[in-house]
């Protein structure tokens, strides 16, 4: 694969590839981005070039790679009481304490 811009990538670009990344059919994301088809399709050829890619997997795989599927706003991610609870294990199981 070819080199990625993809910080390069605008709101909207990583919205479709979210999108496309969770199964959701062209038809749909059209609709739900107020597309039409050859616009998507468009915007799918162009966000293939911007990540270097040639395929849907392949998209996913390197968006997945590149931490661009994380729904969380990116202001949120990097808040360290989002990232305390997102990583902090349920209290007492490592302690073996049974669970309530």
């Amino acid at each position: 694969m070819a080199t990625t811009h993809a910080d390069e990538l605008q709101e909207e670009q990583r919205r479709l590839l979210l999108l496309m990344a969770q199964g959701v059919p062209d038809t749909t994301i059209a609709r739900q981005l107020s597309l039409g088809q050859r616009t998507l399709a468009r915007r799918i050829a162009n966000l293939y070039a911007l990540l270097g890619v040639e395929t849907r997997f392949q998209a996913g795989v390197v968006a997945e790679r590149l931490g661009l599927l994380d729904p969380c706003p990116p202001d949120a991610a990097a808040s360290p009481s989002v990232q305390h609870r997102r990583h902090r294990p349920t209290e007492g199981r490592l302690n073996g304490a049974a669970h309530r």
